[in-house]
């Protein structure tokens, strides 16, 4: 009796323990503190260029972002 109760209870904790780790999978959109992302960049209305590749490439990721996420419209190149 006490090894099945023990049995029952490894397993329930084991599922709670599985749905918590993915019940973030189930949320939709980015995971974000409530639009924050978007409020610390602004759309610049234009293509960005670095002087530096390395400016070049991070200027790609942050405007992509916006794009994705913040719903910026793509720049006409």
């Amino acid at each position: 009796m006490r090894h099945s109760l023990f049995n029952i209870l490894t397993k329930i904790m084991l599922l709670l323990i599985v749905g918590f780790m993915f019940s973030g999978c189930a949320s939709i959109g980015p995971a974000s503190v409530a639009g924050g992302e978007c409020k610390i960049f602004r759309d610049p209305g234009f293509a960005v260029r670095g002087k530096r590749l390395k400016d070049s490439q991070w200027i790609g990721k942050t405007q992509e972002t916006g794009i994705n996420v913040c719903r910026w419209k793509r720049p006409n190149t």
